[in-house]
Formats: structure tokens, C-alpha cells, sequence
């Protein structure tokens, strides 16, 4: 009865999680109350059958303290698993303070086909010594998917046992989605196209009528970045909402990446489009864009809101510990050949890197600007100042107690900001 109270306790909490109904996860639960502070190692076989480029598998870890809140959360370096063989994949972690539960998750996102088996959790015990914790049905070898939950996922997606393919044993679990289809930003097959850009796909999605507005992500992300500001701003403009080349569903050819390339993308993408001058929010990465389409490109900008971003990179515009943390990321990836961690070493490397632009040459820009960034934004205040300075037509927006997060953190007041300033006349 203890675990049924913590279950309905939680529930909420995943009810919350799968507001996104391209993903689900099936959990389990192991109770860590004596190894608070204890490093800990959680592995589990994977294999996949795919067409989607944008789905995958992967596991996933939440350990709740004994207040029901997230005290530590862990993933596979935010990558998803594509491979049809099977492989064993291991997140590495830290237990928090007054630990309670560890939920240990099967997660699956978008359209496919995906087995799990062997899930195995090990927590330290002294120095570099590490004692097995036992995971109810690990192996899924019993008649049922017994202490193993399958709560609120998004429907098409099938949960089961299998003897089809195990990695050890007799059985494994299968969450069917082949027959899954999704209707949600980023991945909307109602409204999702392509275009051969520069020789790559380009993916994006279309919402609304009216004038031209291009949605342009942040590093390493996609379309679903924006799914608080499609509805509302859909009504105003006719949307395009991008996948920036080597990410969400867009391909890529190997290039360098740079914004000057993102920038030439996004223009090639007009052309496609037969758009001749486009009203354009970026966010972050996608303000870089935007301020370099502006610059270079200023007949095909007509106005341009940048939140959160950045004209060159040095320790004037960002604190040094986002250097050591991306660094960091960079040196976990090392080892790994997967494409996914490839791809994301080159994304990494674009945000030690670029951009390379100067202040100066922001006074090419033509057109009204909306220079944002939140009050707490990870982009120095000094930074955007100087953005908004050296634009000859702009406003300048530092939103009180807001981070680099904004637009997801306070997305009615984003938007309106985003709104009153495309309508000023």
C-alpha cells in the first residue's frame, strides 16, 4: 500500500511530463532511502526499428526525495537510441539528499518500434566499489508487466511482452508505435514539409494565414521549442516554424556549422517558399540567425525579434562556467561514435565558436528590431545592450525577472511583447 500512495503521489507529475504526446516512458520503481549522496550506475539493452529520423529510445532516471520532489534527473546526454542491434546503454548519476524512490524509465518518442530488456542498477558503496540493487522483473521474464507501469502515454503506442527478440533470456519488453501518428509541433504530419535547401532537407511546419513569420530554435533543438508561442502568434501571421539544419527532423552534409550557414539556409528556404521579405523571431541560436539574415540580407527582413541572443562569444557575453560546461559536455562525448553524439559534438563546438560578427556590423541592419533577453539570462546584460545599440531602428527589452528560458517561462507575457512590437506601425 506504501508504493500504491507513492504512485498516485507521482502520477500527477507524469501527467505533467506527457503534455508532449510524441513521447511515453514505461517505469518502475526502486527505493533508495539508504544510499543518500551514493554514485550510481544504471544500464539497460536497447534495439530499435525506426523510419522517423526524429524518433528513438532511450532511459531515463528520477530520483525522488521523501517529499515527493525531483531531486536528481538523468538521460542519455539528451540523445536518443536508433540502432536496429541491440546495445547496452548506461546513464551514470548521483544520488541527491534524503532520497526516496528512483524511477527507472523505458522511454520511446515518436514513430517506431522499441525493446528493452535487462535493465541493472548498481550503487556505490565505498571508494569505487559498487553493490548490485535488485529491479523488480529486470529482465521482464515473468507472465506480466508486473511493478512496471505504463501510465498516460500517448495513444498508438502498444505495450507489451515479447518472445520475438530478447537480449538475455526468453523475453523482453515492446512498446509498438508503428502505427503512431503524431498531430504535435515539431513533428505535425498534417502540417510538416520538406525542402532541398543548399542541398539538405529542410523540415518545417506552417500554421495561420496572413504575413510570413519564420520560428527559428535553439542549439540542439527543434520546432517543439516554440509550442507556447505557435497557437497564439498562428492567429496573427501565417507561422513557418524551422528545423535548423542537423536538428529535430532537418538533415545536414557534414559542413561546419556556422550561423552565416544557418542564415544562407533560411534564405534558400525563402526562395523556396517564393517569400520575398519575412517577419522572423529567434530564440537564442536562432536570434544569431536572425541578427545575420538581418545584417547580410536586409532586403528579405522585414522585422525581427532576437531573445536571448549573441553577436560574437567570449567571456564578455557569458559567464566562464558556461565554457566549462559545454567543455564538459564535449569530454563525455569523446568516446562516443554514435552519429547522434557526433552531431551533437558539432553542435557544442558551434556555441564555443560562434558567432564571429562584430558590433559594428550590426548598423547594416535595416530593419525594426526587438532585442530581448531575460533579467537572469545567461547572456550578459552588457551584451544585449550593445546589440540593441549598434541597430539603428531598436527597441530593447530586459524582462524583469526572466532567464534565458522566457518564452517558456512566461509565454503570455512573450507574446504580447512579441505581438505589440510586429504590429507597431
Amino acid at each position: 500500500m506504501k508504493f500504491l500512495s507513492w504512485l498516485i503521489l507521482l502520477f500527477p507529475v507524469f501527467l505533467h511530463a506527457q503534455t508532449d504526446r510524441d513521447w511515453g516512458e514505461v517505469f518502475t520503481t526502486v527505493n533508495l532511502s539508504a544510499y543518500a549522496g551514493k554514485k550510481f550506475k544504471l544500464e539497460a539493452a536497447i534495439k530499435t526499428q525506426t523510419t522517423d529520423s526524429a524518433s528513438g529510445a532511450a532511459i531515463l532516471v528520477r530520483v525522488f526525495n521523501t517529499k515527493g520532489e525531483i531531486i536528481a534527473h538523468y538521460n542519455l546526454n539528451d540523445q536518443l537510441v536508433k540502432s536496429s542491434n541491440w546495445g547496452v546503454y548506461t546513464i551514470n548519476g548521483k544520488i541527491g539528499k534524503d532520497p526516496a524512490y528512483m524511477i527507472c524509465s523505458a522511454s520511446f518518442s515518436g514513430r517506431g518500434i522499441y525493446y528493452y530488456d535487462n535493465f541493472r542498477l548498481w550503487v556505490e558503496t565505498s571508494g569505487d566499489k559498487y553493490e548490485e540493487v535488485p529491479i523488480a522483473n529486470n529482465g521482464f521474464e515473468a507472465d506480466s508487466l508486473k511493478l512496471w507501469y505504463n501510465i498516460n502515454n500517448p495513444k498508438g503506442f502498444n505495450v507489451s511482452l515479447t518472445k520475438e527478440s530478447a537480449y538475455e533470456g526468453k523475453q523482453a519488453l515492446k512498446v509498438d508505435g508503428a502505427d503512431f501518428r503524431s498531430d504535435s509541433f515539431g513533428n505535425n504530419e498534417k502540417t510538416g514539409s520538406y525542402a532541398v535547401v543548399n542541398g539538405i532537407d529542410i523540415y518545417y511546419e506552417t500554421y495561420g494565414k496572413g504575413e510570413p513569420l519564420l520560428l527559428l530554435h535553439g542549439n540542439s533543438s527543434s520546432i517543439s521549442l516554440f509550442k507556447s508561442q505557435i497557437p497564439e502568434l498562428a492567429r496573427h501571421y501565417q507561422v513557418i516554424a524551422i528545423d535548423t539544419r542537423g536538428q529535430g527532423k532537418s538533415g545536414e552534409d557534414g559542413k561546419t556549422y556556422t550561423y552565416d550557414l544557418f542564415a544562407e539556409d533560411m534564405i534558400g528556404l525563402l526562395d523556396h517558399l517564393h517569400i520575398d521579405k519575412a517577419n522572423i523571431l529567434g530564440w537564442s541560436d536562432g536570434g544569431n540567425t536572425g541578427l545575420i539574415m538581418a545584417m547580410k540580407y536586409p532586403a528579405r527582413v522585414k522585422k525581427l525579434v532576437a531573445m536571448g541572443a549573441v553577436i560574437f562569444i567570449d567571456n564578455t557575453v557569458v559567464d566562464d562556467w558556461i565554457f566549462k560546461t559545454l567543455n564538459k559536455q564535449l569530454d563525455e562525448l569523446k568516446n562516443n561514435t554514435s552519429a547522434d553524439a557526433k552531431n551533437r559534438t558539432r553542435l557544442i563546438n558551434l556555441l564555443l565558436t560562434e558567432p564571429k560578427h562584430t558590433a559594428d556590423e550590426l548598423k547594416a541592419i535595416k530593419c525594426p528590431v526587438l532585442v530581448v533577453a531575460g533579467e537572469k539570462d545567461v547572456v550578459k546584460e552588457g551584451h544585449t545592450k550593445l546589440i540593441a545599440e549598434h541597430i539603428p531602428n531598436s527597441t530593447l527589452l530586459i524582462a524583469p525577472g526572466q532567464t534565458h528560458y522566457y518564452p517558456a517561462e512566461n509565454p503570455a507575457s512573450f507574446n504580447k511583447a512579441v505581438l505589440e512590437f510586429l504590429e507597431k506601425k
